[in-house]
């Protein structure tokens, strides 16, 4: 009977975890080249996260690699809406470039042409991703490389503190 019972308390664990992990975190990698004048920034999130905030199925097309326009331009939106970046007061326009899945993870690459940065610029990122479904669990960390003023700087973003400020 003791034999029983710890098969079915561990078949139930595995059950339990395979549905969901413990850890609700993204990360991501803002960078500046001053060279192009371009803010790049990758973000990798857990998909069976992040697939419901944005929509209904999208899971299984994230996972099949098949996003559409619109899915696409659903995840745009909800970045648009939830990870702002702005530069003196600016907000920049992230667009998609590329992403990639492996191993419930989804890797997304935007970027942002034309900027130019100066000492006095103040910049501004706001990182709020899933905290709508999240809100206590929830962390992002984020890398901000924009040498010569943040060689690697790391911050991370909680539910009572998503908002990062340096002025160059």
């Amino acid at each position: 009977m003791k034999k029983y019972k710890q098969i079915i308390i561990l078949s139930s664990l595995f059950i339990l975890f395979s549905f969901s992990h413990p850890i609700k975190l993204t990360s991501s990698i803002i960078k500046y080249n001053a060279e192009t004048k371009v803010i790049s920034m990758e973000c990798k999130v857990f998909i069976d996260d992040f697939a419901p905030a944005i929509g209904p199925n999208l899971e299984n097309r994230i996972n099949n690699e098949i996003l559409t326009k619109d899915d696409l331009l659903r995840i745009e939106n909800y970045f648009s809406t939830n990870y702002k970046i702005f530069i003196d007061g600016n907000k920049l326009s992230l667009a998609i470039d590329k992403y990639k899945v492996a191993n419930n993870v989804m890797t997304l690459s935007f970027s942002s042409t034309y900027i130019i940065l100066k000492k006095g610029d103040k910049l501004n990122i706001e990182n709020e991703l899933l905290f709508e479904k999240f809100p206590d669990l929830q962390s992002n960390w984020m890398t901000i490389q924009i040498p010569p003023f943040l060689p690697n700087y790391n911050f991370e973003s909680k539910f009572e503190n998503y908002l990062y400020s340096f002025t160059f």
